[in-house]
């Protein structure tokens, strides 16, 4: 007994007609089509021409960049040779006005070391102090005033305080070492005694404030130990 061939479905012979005539259709096209058209000589001469030019700038920039590169590392090196020399000789001015007291001074010690007339060696003292004042003025140092002003914490750091009533309050009554400020800046406090009126000023200013006096070293302590090693 023989099966029968079984009848495709009508789905399956849609694709099959759509398959057939797609073939036919790009056949058709590809037969239509005409050939690529060859690339002109005065096509490919413009496009080296380009080539060469984009070639020529980028070697140029490349050129620019490393010179670039090169005068900023010499001006990082040159600007930092130039920065030690200002940082090394930045007194150079200063120190080269105070060799005339240098010169003072030493002929103050061969004097003091010829003559024992103590008012002679304290004259002579007298003007390299001056001298020596003068020229630091000149560089912009400036004394903090003190005795007899009103206690400010920024000019003045109190080491002890007073208990007088005829002195107003706050006031400044005693300078145990100087102050110094270079134009707008301060160096170093004065070294004060501060004046405090009332029993209760005076216990909390007791408590606050060391009451041993500090008082400045002698000039002469150091020759005292050279004489004396």
């Amino acid at each position: 007994m023989t099966r029968k061939k079984q009848r495709p479905s009508r789905k399956e012979e849609r694709r099959k007609r759509y398959r057939l005539k797609r073939k036919a259709y790009i056949l058709n096209a590809s037969m239509r089509a005409e050939p690529l058209e060859p690339v002109k000589e005065d096509h490919v001469q413009v496009i080296d021409n380009l080539r060469q030019i984009h070639e020529r700038e980028v070697k140029e920039l490349n050129d620019r960049m490393l010179r670039i590169h090169a005068d900023l590392d010499n001006f990082r090196k040159r600007t930092g040779r130039e920065r030690q020399e200002i940082v090394k000789f930045a007194n150079e001015n200063m120190i080269y006005n105070l060799l005339p007291v240098l010169d003072n001074f030493y002929h103050a010690v061969k004097s003091m070391e010829q003559s024992d007339d103590p008012n002679a060696i304290m004259s002579g003292v007298r003007l390299i102090y001056d001298q020596l004042i003068r020229i630091l003025k000149d560089s912009g140092l400036s004394a903090i005033e003190a005795a007899g002003k009103s206690f400010d914490p920024k000019f003045h750091e109190a080491m002890s305080i007073s208990h007088q009533e005829d002195i107003p309050e706050n006031q400044v009554v005693e300078v145990f070492r100087e102050g110094y400020q270079l134009h707008d800046r301060i160096l170093r406090p004065a070294m004060v005694r501060v004046n405090k009126k009332s029993g209760e000023d005076k216990a909390s200013g007791d408590s606050a404030h060391p009451a041993k006096e500090i008082k400045p070293e002698p000039l002469n302590e150091g020759k005292e130990d050279a004489g004396a090693s």
